[in-house]
């Protein structure tokens, strides 16, 4: 495993130089057209994209890929699968807003519990995340070190849409010092790894490709991912259909906390 960390942080270290010269630019709007998950294309996503691919075929790595915009890509077998958003948090790079990521998670079979390696690099100020199954969790080179619960002040929210449940909306807000919806559901569950969030909150249908990595990452760092509103474990298949919503937090004993707040 450690060949390919090093691979995803030489990719992620590619992004960045490409990408930040183009953010919040005209150039980065362009629309390029539609992806395989359903949103459209614009250069910046094509351009990272283009690099992690690119540089992942030229490997020796043998994978298949899936990808935002491009779906399945075969390069030299089927597993591991890498899963790739090359900008979570498009609208933010689009406008210049400093909080988009490259997400790349490896996954060994066709679920979410395979994911053994998960990699985001946020490419506004460079911060790098990644982990290992079994083998811990690790943020700018240090290994992030889990210091149990502490409170539940600062949530990090993903979904908050005009559809969303006015009642769940109330519970929320009544229930947290802050509430913060940031763009980029990669980072919020990075983020959350370190504490910077006490609890991250996805209120609608989530992409395998965007939380991939955070999860091994969150998992490794202590914490987990939980379907909504209860405290079982956040497993889905791997594929390109949007699933259900889910709790991320920290300290895995803190779930019971976070729904009974929310019931």
């Amino acid at each position: 495993m450690k060949q390919w960390v090093e691979l995803l942080r030489f990719i992620g270290n590619r992004v960045y130089e490409k990408v930040k010269g183009i953010v919040g630019s005209d150039r980065a709007k362009e629309v390029m057209g539609r992806g395989e998950f359903g949103d459209n294309t614009v250069f910046i996503d094509k351009l990272a994209e283009d690099t992690v691919v690119d540089l992942i075929c030229k490997s020796s790595m043998a994978c298949s890929i899936l990808t935002e915009e491009k779906g399945w890509v075969e390069v030299k077998g089927r597993y591991p699968i890498v899963i790739v958003d090359p900008i979570d948090g498009s609208l933010n790079a689009k406008r210049g807003i400093p909080y988009y990521a490259l997400s790349i998670g490896l996954a060994f079979d066709n679920t979410t519990d395979a994911i053994e390696c998960g990699y985001v690099i946020n490419l506004a100020n460079r911060d790098e995340f990644w982990a290992v199954k079994r083998e811990g969790a690790y943020f700018n080179g240090k290994r992030i070190v889990n210091g149990g619960y502490k409170n539940l002040g600062v949530v990090a929210v993903e979904g908050l849409k005009k559809e969303t449940n006015p009642d769940m909306l109330t519970k929320i807000f009544r229930s947290f010092y802050r509430v913060r919806q940031s763009g980029s559901t990669a980072l919020d569950l990075c983020y959350t790894a370190v504490y910077a969030y006490d609890a991250f909150l996805h209120l609608d249908k989530a992409r395998v490709v965007d939380y991939a990595a955070g999860k091994v990452i969150v998992e490794e760092a202590g914490g987990g991912l939980f379907e909504w509103l209860t405290d079982k474990r956040f497993s889905v298949g791997i594929n390109m259909d949007k699933t259900v919503p889910f709790i991320a937090v920290p300290y895995s004993e803190v779930i019971g906390k976070v729904v009974e707040k929310l019931k």
